[in-house]
């Protein structure tokens, strides 16, 4: 690659590939979610305003990467949970800059915020319920064939 990018009169950058191909690449919307990626079909799935965009897993990529060559904030060895903490901050100060409330709205991952669950009312009367069967069983017999069963498979 070295040699054909000295042949051809370009140069490398290595940048960090966190969440290049699950990140819209519209200016404008930046969200991020695993549920944008189709195998190799992108499809923005913004819950808060309508960005629908469109493309190709690899040239979404390669779009975000081109722009991250220039990004001060994430560089080759960012580790990718702090790839995405940064990216979900930038999502969250464009939906602030749209007017969009984000002080109880959902992360911008697309999760709500964690509540407190009730505890379930128990009405049921507390008892498990079991089944009464009219027919006495004998345990020693279901135990013995059981064992046969058991010995048959082995042999």
């Amino acid at each position: 690659m070295t040699v054909h990018a000295y042949v051809g009169g370009s140069g490398i950058k290595t940048v960090n590939a966190a969440y290049s191909s699950q990140t819209c690449p519209d200016p404008g919307c930046g969200y991020v979610h695993s549920d944008n990626r189709h195998g190799d079909m992108f499809h923005c799935r913004n819950p808060y305003w309508e960005c629908n965009w469109q493309g190709d897993v690899d040239h979404v990529a390669a779009m975000n990467l081109l722009n991250r060559i220039k990004d001060r904030e994430i560089n080759r060895f960012t580790p990718y949970r702090e790839v995405k903490k940064i990216l979900d901050e930038r999502f969250l100060r464009r939906m602030e800059s749209r007017g969009i409330p984000t002080d109880d709205a959902a992360t911008a991952h697309g999760r709500t915020p964690s509540k407190p669950r009730q505890p379930k009312l128990d009405v049921g009367g507390g008892q498990p319920s079991t089944r009464l069967s009219s027919v006495p069983v004998d345990r020693t017999e279901h135990a013995k064939a059981a064992g046969e069963r058991r010995q048959k498979r082995c042999i």
